[in-house]
């Protein structure tokens, strides 16, 4: 057996860069030492200790990031080290990154299907959307064109929503590849 890998199967947590103590992926301190850690590798519901669910509210959100300011705000590092606000800065990047993840309807959707193995490849081009905005000659046109793809992007979450509600990874992975596409050119 990997000395890294304890008997029940999961990987020994990365040692804290301070004092060498056992520290797990989503801490943001030490448990030993307390010295703050950096980001690990996780996805952005674990780092900021939610359930994976297409449906969060945006007050939820809010209050998680409410807290974690208090928690990482610069003035709490200050005086204890270069290395030390480096690190408390990488983890304020890595909340602040996993915050806007999650508040994006299509960025939550594409992390839990990349969680579930299920994501789709990102779509290279704004698909119909892009060839439809290329006809639209005049302003007013264009103007046409970007409210009927604000509405037709809505009806793509709601759809995106209702996936998720069923269980429909793979329908869930096409509707996410449309929203994709209509942001192209949004």
């Amino acid at each position: 057996m990997d000395m890294t890998t304890p008997r029940d199967g999961q990987p020994e947590p990365p040692p804290c860069w301070h004092c060498g103590a056992g520290v797990a992926a989503r801490a943001l301190f030490c448990h030993g030492c307390g010295t703050i850690q950096p980001p690990g590798d996780v996805d952005p519901f674990t780092r900021l200790g939610l359930a994976p669910s297409f449906e969060i509210a945006t007050d939820v959100l809010d209050r998680q990031q409410a807290g974690f300011s208090r928690i990482l705000a610069p003035a709490r590092f200050a005086g204890k080290g270069e290395a030390v606000a480096e690190v408390a800065e990488r983890q304020r990047h890595a909340l602040a990154d996993a915050l806007a993840q999650l508040r994006d309807p299509a960025r939550r959707a594409r992390a839990l299907l990349t969680m579930a193995d299920a994501a789709p490849p990102r779509p290279a081009n704004g698909g119909d959307w892009e060839l439809r905005r290329a006809v639209a000659a005049t302003p007013a046109a264009q103007e046409r064109l970007k409210g009927e793809i604000r509405t037709e992007m809505q009806a793509e979450l709601r759809l995106l929503l209702d996936a998720f509600r069923l269980g429909d990874l793979a329908l869930a992975g096409r509707r996410l590849v449309r929203i994709e596409q209509m942001a192209f050119v949004a």
